[in-house]
């Protein structure tokens, strides 16, 4: 299959948060459950998950469609490949909290991040980046914050067990974070106070897909801690990448590596 748009897929990822966002008004309604690796799973994940499989999978028939909910196989003769997570930050996200989203991430045929959609409901950020186009915010061209260095007040998105991968004694700034790692990674790009996100180790490919085309798209990155490129081919068959992830600016990246290496 050619590569062609996936503009028609954003009405589609709107319609499953408001689905998400109409559910988590009735916390009751939230019924908390959880899957073999500790991670909550809601009802409401599934449903959102299968809206967005059913279409994408009728519009494109030949496509690989890779989901958090259901174990799907991935055919190497196919391409694209739809990434999608129905909702990331699903802890947050059944405690009633805002801090979270929906994603879709398109992989190409060397299955490299080429698009992605992310949106937040709660925050009402919407941010796409089509084949090709710079990625933008409910519409807007982004144009990222100029950071330069790394301070006292620059904030930092971790996630919610960095600690346990990553000593962050020697970083001078604050760590932020609102439970969605796919948010952390974007809120980087429209937020002047937010220099770049630190994922801990064992992220899933739909918990970055979407995110990292978004940053891609405008000249920045998502590299592992100890400088490999993210290998979405070792994460096809649900298996977690191995290293911590780093996503910013190339200078930021850079510049964080080098402050948790101690140099």
């Amino acid at each position: 299959m050619n590569m062609v748009s996936i503009a028609e897929v954003v009405v589609w990822v709107q319609h499953g948060g408001s689905l998400a966002r109409e559910a988590q008004r009735d916390l009751a309604g939230v019924q908390r459950d959880y899957k073999n690796d500790g991670s909550v799973s809601t009802a409401i994940d599934q449903q959102v998950e299968d809206f967005l499989v059913g279409k994408i999978a009728a519009r494109w028939p030949a496509a690989n469609i890779l989901t958090e909910e259901t174990v799907r196989s991935f055919d190497p003769e196919k391409s694209p490949t739809f990434v999608i997570d129905p909702i990331d930050g699903t802890d947050v996200y059944s405690q009633g909290l805002p801090g979270w989203c929906v994603s879709v991430g398109l992989l190409g045929q060397k299955l490299q991040p080429v698009a992605g959609i992310v949106y937040s409901p709660r925050m009402e950020l919407l941010f796409f980046a089509d084949l090709g186009k710079r990625a933008t915010c409910n519409g807007s061209p982004i144009t990222p914050p100029a950071v330069t260095t790394i301070t006292r007040k620059s904030n930092l998105m971790v996630s919610s067990r960095i600690l346990r991968d990553v000593d962050l004694s020697g970083y001078p700034g604050k760590i932020r974070s609102i439970g969605s790692g796919t948010l952390h990674m974007c809120l980087p790009l429209v937020s002047p106070a937010i220099i770049g996100s630190l994922g801990q180790r064992g992220a899933y490919i739909w918990d970055i897909a979407g995110a990292h085309a978004i940053n891609k798209s405008i000249g920045y990155d998502l590299q592992y801690l100890d400088g490999r490129d993210v290998n979405y081919s070792q994460m096809i068959n649900a298996d977690p990448g191995d290293d911590v992830t780093l996503s910013g600016s190339p200078e930021f990246i850079d510049a964080l590596r080098k402050i948790l290496a101690g140099s």
